[in-house]
């Protein structure tokens, strides 16, 4: 389904993710309902099979979050994926879905694209070949792997001439002689379409190849194309929203162009709007790039990638190249990846209003003396801004970038200590990495690896020891003369590199704390997909680059996708093993296994695809049970059944049935056990008429523990149901399209979402969209009070 809406949110309206295909990016974008009141928004995602949930930042342009995952991780039978939102003025995140995202997230179903049981491979005409009508001769070979095509009912058209009692078969080759002189009139421009038909008289492919007949007055025309082209695009957008009584108005403007010569490719956007603030991060987003086939420059906002375990999904604002030269290839981005935030100073106050101040504050602010009058010491309130911190990171690679590679990375960061009157500890960070492929047999065999090392320092204010400082910090006392020399040389080494502290991680190398790496191996023979992986992420392990990275934890997993049946089944199993506790430091070691396996059957009769998923994971350490500290002993066991079905009743129709369930039983004196039960059932109908509908009806059952006004926990329910009807209609040639939806939940959540909007195109260019979005609240999750919220927009946009 395009389109999902079975969760319920007061900040989320619905949640798009298109056609996903296996093995192909997937586009997910989030429409929000509130879009000023959030900071940024996360995607947590993670394959079928996998415990941990890998992060990525969304871009957060107006009122929708979109990102674009890699095809590598695009794999059958489904995507998992929830959603992290930074709330503006809270410290505390948000999740979508709300409840227990984590063990019962959002899914991407992944259908497999069987091979066809048959191949077509035309012979003759060639496309856009010229041949002379005594010449022509149709031709083609039609392999199959059993009887699903019946050979006698093949169709082939010259235009919209049936040539089909002309066909000669012998074997597999299929030979077709046309009269000429009947269907021949004059020369020119024709075309060939043959048509296969399953044994049920049903059409399954209809192939075309367009060529030319010379030799009788054929006209020639003369076509040249220009070496340039460009497109533009702009968009106006007003919206109002009415939260909670409250009306907030926002514009938005968007603009974006191309232009190329050949091979030479020049692009840029501008992106603004009035939520633009100094308090906070860039609303407004800009870029320009040029292109050409080996090398890529840009400046202003983007998303460059590296090595992931160093750079990924972080925007930069800044500079960024790519160059290929053959075997040596070259990456480098530099810029802003945070905007500074002043400091807020408030106004002195006398000493005698200090304790009161300090019991009233809610803002995390901190007190700083100020001066002494002849009344007494003065202080100040100042709650600390935010610092700019640069980044520049460069990669070194040797080998084309798909294929085998050994690439070397650097990546240095750090806040600028000026940027603001008034901050609290900035930061620096400096990392070095190494990245290898190599890929043998047309990558049927891969062997990759990773490795990087870190150092931050996390107070750079006071700058690196000096000789007074190395003493003070490591006196004679305790360290010998030749240990506190060591220490200066390492200094005045490494400080060039980054500010050597005692800030600075790390400052001991035992267990190698600051170490990361990966390696693994992957073999694709006899209809096999197997993967194999060794990780281990160091406990301080930090990149500025990378926000999401999971550290302290090494162990291995693997996994195996099989083929059967001439791709009618496909088998899918993994298992794996992962510890923390990597600089042995901690009172216990944790220990999480996780084993799946999954069974997807795509018949080629007329029955609805099968899927079927089980996953097991357990978590444990050697703590007793009664710790309520420290004790880990949980399982969590979760089933997955899912059918598919397109049939034509009246109409053409595209049904899925989802059933999945998760239990999670914590053996602990915490009991903090789950329950979770989500069935949908779902339609997608395209009529004869231009009307497409969808319509759905979701079932969400969810058991945890809630913590209470007292800081404890206590059972708690939440049940609702949410049906769901949408429809899209198209009028005047597709020029009006017409689009509307409703959509109650009842039970724990009670709301109504109704939706009403069209488009209307003046020419193919020019187009005008509004909608209007009402939401009636009775009863929310977390809320108390009931409400009507209203949100309108009115976008208009050009192409050129």
């Amino acid at each position: 389904m395009s389109s999902l809406t079975a969760q319920v949110s007061d900040k989320i309206i619905k949640v798009n993710t298109g056609t996903p295909k296996p093995n192909q990016p997937l586009i997910i974008q989030v429409d929000l309902r509130q879009s000023n009141l959030l900071d940024r928004i996360e995607i947590a995602y993670r394959q079928f099979g996998e415990r941990d949930f890998k992060r990525s930042e969304m871009l957060l342009a107006g009122n929708s979050a979109s990102i674009t995952l890699p095809a590598e991780i695009i794999l059958p039978p489904f995507l998992e994926y929830y959603f992290v939102l930074s709330v503006t003025g809270q410290s505390a995140t948000e999740t979508y879905p709300v409840e227990n995202p984590e063990q019962q997230p959002l899914r991407v179903p992944l259908l497999e694209t069987p091979a066809k049981p048959y191949e077509l491979i035309l012979l003759s005409p060639e496309q856009d070949e010229k041949a002379s009508p005594s010449d022509l001769l149709i031709s083609f070979s039609l392999t199959q792997s059993d009887s699903a095509i019946d050979l006698n009912a093949t169709k082939v058209f010259f235009d919209d001439i049936d040539l089909s009692k002309n066909i000669v078969r012998s074997g597999d080759l299929v030979v077709v002689k046309p009269d000429n002189a009947s269907i021949f009139p004059e020369g020119g421009a024709h075309k060939i379409r043959i048509e296969l038909f399953d044994n049920s008289g049903k059409l399954v492919e209809a192939s075309t190849t367009g060529f030319s007949i010379s030799g009788i007055a054929e006209k020639k025309v003369s076509v040249s194309f220009s070496p340039w082209r460009y497109g533009a695009s702009a968009q106006l957008e007003t919206r109002q929203e009415n939260i909670s009584s409250t009306t907030t108005p926002f514009n938005r403007a968007a603009l974006s162009a191309n232009g190329s010569y050949n091979e030479f490719h020049l692009r840029g956007n501008l992106y603004f709007t009035n939520e633009e603030k100094s308090n906070l991060q860039p609303q407004n987003r800009y870029f320009i790039g040029a292109e050409s086939p080996w090398i890529k420059l840009g400046y202003g906002d983007s998303y460059p990638t590296f090595p992931d375990m160093i750079m990924n999904g972080k925007r930069i604002r800044g500079f960024t190249m790519n160059l290929t030269g053959g075997k040596f290839n070259f990456d480098l981005a530099t810029g802003t990846i945070r905007r500074h935030v002043q400091s807020i100073i408030g106004s002195p106050f006398p000493d005698s209003n200090l304790i009161a101040e300090q019991q009233s504050n809610t803002a995390n602010a901190t007190f700083v003396f100020f001066d002494s009058t002849s009344t007494g010491k003065r202080w100040i309130k100042v709650n600390p801004g935010i610092f700019d911190r640069h980044l520049f990171v460069m990669r070194t690679g040797f080998g084309k970038r798909d294929e085998t590679h050994l690439g070397f990375t650097y990546l240095k960061s750090n806040d600028d200590k000026n940027s603001i009157t008034y901050g609290v500890k900035p930061e620096e960070n400096v990392v070095i990495g190494s990245d290898f492929l190599l890929s043998i047999d047309h990558r049927n065999i891969e062997l990759n690896a990773q490795a990087a090392f870190s150092a931050t320092n996390k107070d750079i204010s006071k700058g690196s020891f000096t000789d007074a400082d190395i003493n003070r910090v490591f006196p004679e006392s305790t360290y010998s003369e030749s240990d506190r020399k060591n220490i200066r040389d390492i200094r005045n080494f490494f400080s060039n590199i980054i500010t050597v502290n005692e800030h600075l991680i790390p400052l001991a190398m035992k267990n190698m704390p600051t170490l990361s790496y990966e390696g693994g191996i992957a073999l694709n023979y006899f209809n096999n997909n197997f993967r194999y992986n060794y990780l281990r992420h160091g406990d301080s392990y930090e990149s500025f680059g990378q926000s999401f990275l999971r550290t302290d934890v090494v162990g291995y997993n693997f996994s195996d996708r099989q083929r059967l049946f001439n791709n009618q089944i496909f088998i899918s199993g993994g298992y794996e093993r992962l510890k923390d506790n990597t600089t042995k430091i901690k009172p216990a070691t944790t220990t999480s296994t996780t084993t799946n396996v999954g069974l997807s059957y795509y018949p080629r009769i007329n029955f609805p695809n099968i899927t079927i998923a089980y996953l097991l994971n357990k978590n444990y350490n050697n703590k007793t049970k009664t710790d309520s500290l420290s004790a880990i002993d949980d399982q969590t066991n979760r089933v997955l059944i899912q059918l598919g079905k397109e049939f034509t009743f009246g109409v053409q129709h595209n049904a899925m049935l989802s059933v999945s369930t998760s239990v999670r039983d914590d053996n602990t004196v915490r009991n903090f056990d789950t329950r979770n039960t989500m069935v949908s059932l779902s339609t997608i109908s395209i009529f004869k008429i231009p009307l497409q509908t969808i319509v759905s009806l979701t079932f969400n059952s969810n058991k945890f523990m809630s913590a209470n006004n007292t800081s404890s926990s206590m059972p708690a329910n939440l049940s609702y149901t949410t049906f769901y009807v949408n429809g899209l209609y198209r009028l005047m040639d597709d020029k009006l399209r017409l689009n509307g939806s409703v959509s109650p939940t009842f039970g724990n959540i009670q709301r109504v979402l109704i939706n009403a909007g069209a488009q209307y195109y003046f020419w193919n260019y020019l187009s005008a969209q509004t909608q209007l979005n009402l939401y009636f609240n009775k009863k929310m999750y977390n809320l108390s009070n009931s409400n009507t919220d209203i949100v309108w927009n009115l976008i208009i946009r050009a192409d050129i």
